[in-house]
């Protein structure tokens, strides 16, 4: 493996700054940081002793080197194990575009390539794309076959393609929606979307999925 994985933090949109400060201090060179909403029902929002659901989503790369102690930094520094603070989760990465992308990315240290990972992943993020407004429907659907929450970043589509093969026009507003979810539950979460959202639907919604090495803030998902 590359000995890279992306990063993606996810927390109270007020912690922006400070989060800011964190990645900064811990030496993670680039971050994007992109404001979205969270999909927890009233019931689940209660039970978290959350008011809002306003989130911030942070990116950026990271060595595999620096993950151990950024973990560590995560939970002393920005209390990541008490409920309701956040989530974060890394994914493994294979390739990057040339030397100068890996040094913006990362900076100008060494990055040392792993061996490939024997062990499977057992959890997976699962990333759906459907026009604006079908999210509530989505999550639904989602929670129904097994997903506890997720994440809905806007969008906007870009591919002159996406017209001829979804039937929509490429200036419709698209939503985002990450769940982190236990692998064994990927595909009844997946089939659960494409029936009620899926390409043949009035959300023109596309779904995938990508392995995640490792999750934090999540405890049912901590230890798999």
């Amino acid at each position: 493996m590359l000995g890279l994985k992306l990063m993606l933090l996810v927390t109270h949109r007020e912690c922006l700054e400070d989060f800011l400060d964190f990645f900064s201090k811990n030496k993670v060179e680039r971050v994007i940081s992109k404001l979205c909403r969270g999909t927890a029902t009233d019931s689940m929002l209660d039970i978290l002793g959350l008011e809002a659901t306003d989130k911030v989503m942070f990116e950026a790369v990271v060595r595999d080197s620096q993950i151990p102690q950024l973990k560590k930094n995560l939970i002393t520094q920005m209390n990541m194990e008490t409920s309701g603070n956040g989530i974060a989760v890394f994914l493994p990465m294979d390739g990057i575009g040339g030397e100068k992308a890996l040094k913006y990315l990362v900076g100008d240290g060494p990055v040392v390539k792993s061996e490939e990972e024997k062990v499977e992943n057992k959890v997976v993020l699962i990333m759906s794309i459907v026009d604006k407004g079908f999210t509530d429907e989505l999550m639904d659907s989602a929670r129904n076959a097994g997903a506890t929450g997720g994440t809905v970043v806007k969008a906007k589509g870009t591919g002159a393609d996406i017209a001829k093969f979804f039937g929509v026009s490429i200036s419709e507003e698209k939503e985002i929606v990450y769940i982190v979810a236990d692998k064994q539950k990927r595909d009844d979460i997946m089939h659960a979307i494409m029936q009620s959202c899926g390409t043949n639907t009035e959300a023109h919604g596309i779904v995938f999925s990508l392995p995640v090495d490792s999750v934090m803030g999540i405890r049912s998902l901590e230890n798999l």
